[in-house]
């Protein structure tokens, strides 16, 4: 897989943002973190939010294909902490 630095133009891959709600747990977050590290890619944005007993955590990547990006939101889904993982295509504003 291709690391941030090494990505395609963005006419081919586009920006996506991965939503993410996990239980509170310590590991949440760096679980969350690590689908990503796996495959060399670093987020272009990343935030979390706890409120109670979950955690709301967004993901914003560019240069991801579609297919990438599909992928990488099911790993994330099979991932023990999560609850649930919504997956967007994100439209730049200066594209």
């Amino acid at each position: 897989m291709r690391g941030h630095s090494e990505r395609r133009p963005e006419a081919r891959f586009g920006m996506h943002r991965f939503r993410i709600d996990a239980i509170a747990d310590p590991q949440s977050l760096p679980r969350v973190a690590g689908a990503f590290a796996q495959r060399g890619i670093v987020p272009d944005a990343l935030s979390a939010r706890f409120d109670g007993e979950t955690v709301r955590i967004e993901v914003t990547i560019s240069g991801l294909d579609a297919r990438q990006a599909a992928v990488i939101a099911a790993k994330l889904g099979a991932t023990v902490a999560a609850i649930a993982v919504r997956l967007e295509a994100v439209e730049e504003a200066f594209a």
